[in-house]
Order: C-alpha cells, then structure tokens, then sequence
C-alpha cells in the first residue's frame, strides 16, 4: 500500500536549506554612549519622560502647552486638540495626582482655547 502510494504522489523535491542567519557574538563589546544618543527614543519613552514631568503652576498658559509665537493657528489648533485629548484621558485615571493635574490643565486648554480662538471651536 504504501509502495503505491508513493508512487502516485512522489516524494517531495528536497528543499534547498535555508541560509543560517549569523548569532550575535556572545562578547560583543557594549553599545558606546555615542551610540545611544543617536537612537530616536520610543513613543512610550517620550510619554514617560513627558509624563514625569510635574507642572509649574507658575508658568504661564503658553509654556504648559508649548505654545510658541511662531506657531499658525492651525498648529495652534492641532496642539491645543491634542493636549485636550491626553489630559481629558488622564482626567479620568485613578491617581489623584494625574487626575489633579488634568483638571488644571484642561482649564488652561480652555481659557487658551477662548484667548485664541473666542471660545467657539471651529472645526
């Protein structure tokens, strides 16, 4: 049985062997501080050092949010939407502190929002 059936499927064309990808060298030398600093850090670490921040609550509305001069009404409007966005999530987290924090900002969103653009938001 088994004669015949080989015989009507064949056996399989041996496949060429995969190439063997190289391993890491086991005593590499440590990655120099050189190149560290050229490594673009990740979303979640510009969060964390973002986030680790505390808040100066001298500091006015513009340098919370990172208001620059410079900076169009459109780019205005697009930073402003996404401050609102993070700190209206962290409104509801359960750390107090965090929670502070985004209440005090989402009122400095606000009155800046107002400042700018006369307290209707435009879309």
């Amino acid at each position: 049985m088994f004669k015949a059936l080989s015989r009507l499927f064949g056996s399989k064309p041996k496949a060429a062997p995969r190439p063997a990808i190289p391993a890491p060298a086991a005593h590499a030398p440590p990655a120099a501080p050189a190149e560290e600093a050229l490594t673009v850090p990740s979303a979640k670490a510009k969060w964390e050092q973002d986030a680790a921040r505390s808040l100066s609550r001298e500091a006015s509305p513009e340098e919370l949010c990172g208001i620059t001069p410079e900076m169009t009404p459109e780019q205005l409007r697009e930073r402003l939407a996404y401050l609102y966005q993070r700190h209206n999530r962290a409104a509801s987290s359960l750390d107090p502190k965090l929670r502070e924090e985004a209440e005090f900002m989402l009122e400095t969103l606000a009155g800046l929002r107002e400042k700018y653009f006369g307290g209707a938001a435009s879309s």
